[in-house]
């Protein structure tokens, strides 16, 4: 790169935005997976009333209470996700698989001989909750529409005059101006539609009635949200178990996508023309995007267990927001090849300085949402168990902030969008004998955000940057099953958890191809495996 741009401050409006955050940067946040250990993972993760797992420190902190010895534990998984996406003309299949550290904790429990205080018990747990390695592709065989059409409209709705839009040796523009429509009008995207016309509107290369082509769109992301926890909790006479968790999360999501677009019939101008003559010809562009976000936050976590007779549990946990403090460093280039413009083929690559962005980077806080959960078990003697757990997730309270910039308008659409999340995890546990368990679960989340978005009818607000795609998140089903071994103070668990999603995805804001929405379905298969000791 030959320049380097380092954002310190930022004022998100609707038409003058880097880079800004929108509602489905937020959902990367507060996404779920059935992640811990492997008895944890059977069971659909369904421990808010029952404890005695190092996992339910994450999500009911009581849960450590419950514990009457020491214990230590640590839990690897191997992933595989298979992803698909089915157009009429087309498709396409991914898959790929990657090992993962699922949970890594210990548990320090002091025992009293009198009192109601029956034990004091300290716990820590490192969980990944969440991993973002995925990837998917999708191709469209006959667009109507096309990106070089928002750009055109996003250049239009400024207003300003090409030499605002155009790079020179003296004059960067990544400096003052929005970067999509800059790097559109620098990469023969769109064009001027008059030297001195009052109006500065600009025109896409793809006109509706004329043009035709195909587009692609290459996503792939790497990743995870890792947990922190360190707790302190008790048991009160065998009947009240209370817990107290600090959390402290770390985020580290990576995102490269690869948009293009194969044209027939586009009207191309020579941006170094004095005019606006335009030559009716073929060719391709491709917009490639890199992000990297990167963030830490702190929250607290705060639950009980009543136990009123031996058969019977019952949970209640409740999470303060997370306190993110957020990076995100971001770029873009283009690469396009159009013939026989002016008389000469018009080529360029995301190699040659003026097709590519700066680099920008910009800080900024992000507050998640309340999590609230009731849970209730019943523990038949040392026979087996069965589970329920209910988490509401309020999303409507999460937002941006910073010093430097009003996120007020983001915030305010972002609540006027999203919707509660609705979780409900069920979890099952048999001893076969003595030594052997085996177990099985479901969980089942609601989608953030309503059907109309997922349907097409109505868009979210997306990142005001040069990322243009985004993906509208479906339900959410987990089902799972394991075994557990126990001899003397050891114990190994082993676990299969099955998810499946599906999202709408949308190549840009508006776009439709091939007359129907475009449905990414995920499938995600993972193995844990758990060794424990307890002293």
């Amino acid at each position: 790169m030959k320049r380097i741009f380092i954002v310190t401050a930022l004022t998100l409006t609707a038409t003058l935005s880097m880079s800004g955050q929108g509602v489905m940067d937020a959902l990367n946040s507060i996404s779920t997976q059935t992640k811990g250990t492997a008895r944890y993972s059977a069971m659909a993760g369904a421990f808010g009333a029952l404890g005695g797992d190092i996992t339910s420190i994450k999500q009911n902190p009581a849960g450590i209470g419950v514990y009457r010895s020491s214990e230590l534990s640590v839990t690897a998984g191997f992933n595989f996700y298979d992803n698909h996406v089915d157009l009429p003309r087309n498709n396409n299949h991914n898959n790929d698989f990657y090992f993962t550290g699922d949970n890594l904790g210990v548990i320090g429990v002091i025992n009293f001989k009198s009192g109601a205080l029956r034990n004091l018990n300290f716990g820590f747990a490192y969980n990944n909750v969440m991993n973002f390695n995925n990837a998917y592709r999708a191709d469209w065989s006959n667009i109507h529409t096309s990106l070089t059409q928002l750009i055109a409209s996003k250049a239009s709705n400024l207003g300003c005059p090409p030499a605002d839009l155009g790079i020179t040796s003296s004059y960067n523009p990544y400096n003052t101006m929005p970067w999509l429509p800059v790097l559109g009008y620098n990469t023969h995207l769109i064009y001027h539609t008059s030297v001195s016309s009052a109006t500065n509107q600009y025109n896409a290369i793809y006109n509706t009635m004329q043009s035709r082509g195909s587009a692609y769109l290459t996503n792939i992301t790497t990743g995870g949200i890792d947990e922190y926890d360190f707790n302190i909790s008790g048991n009160i006479k065998d009947v009240f178990y209370w817990g107290l968790s600090i959390n402290v999360t770390n985020i580290s999501y990576h995102m490269e996508s690869y948009y293009g677009e194969e044209l027939q019939q586009v009207n191309v101008n020579n941006n170094n023309n004095r005019n606006v003559r335009t030559s009716v010809t073929d060719g391709s562009f491709e917009l490639s995007n890199y992000l990297l976000t990167k963030g830490y936050g702190t929250g607290v976590k705060l639950g009980l267990i009543y136990r009123p007779i031996n058969l019977i549990r019952l949970g209640f946990a409740v999470h303060t927001p997370t306190y993110y403090n957020m990076t995100d460093t971001y770029s873009a280039a283009v690469d396009y090849a159009f013939n026989d413009v002016d008389g000469k083929p018009l080529v360029g690559s995301s190699s040659n300085l003026d097709n590519q962005t700066d680099i920008g980077q910009i800080g900024y806080k992000f507050t998640s949402p309340w999590h609230f959960l009731g849970s209730m078990a019943f523990v038949f003697n040392k026979g087996g168990i069965l589970s329920l757990d209910y988490e509401y997730i309020t999303t409507s309270d999460m937002y941006y902030s910073d010093i430097y910039a009003d996120y007020s308008y983001t915030n305010n659409i972002m609540k006027s969008q999203v919707q509660g999340i609705h979780n409900i995890r069920a979890g099952a546990e048999f001893r076969i004998t003595p030594l052997f368990s085996v177990r099985a679960g479901y969980s089942f989340e609601t989608s953030p955000l309503n059907k109309d978005y997922f349907n097409g009818r109505m868009t979210p607000l997306i990142a005001e940057g040069t990322i243009c795609h985004y993906q509208v998140p479906g339900e959410v089903h987990n089902v799972s099953c394991g075994l557990g071994y126990r001899y003397n103070n050891i114990f190994i668990d082993a676990a299969y958890v099955f998810r499946t999603q599906d999202y709408s995805i949308f190549a840009y804001e508006g776009a439709l191809s091939d007359s129907q929405l475009t449905i990414l379905n995920t499938n995600n298969h993972s193995i844990k495996l758990t060794f424990g000791y307890r002293f």
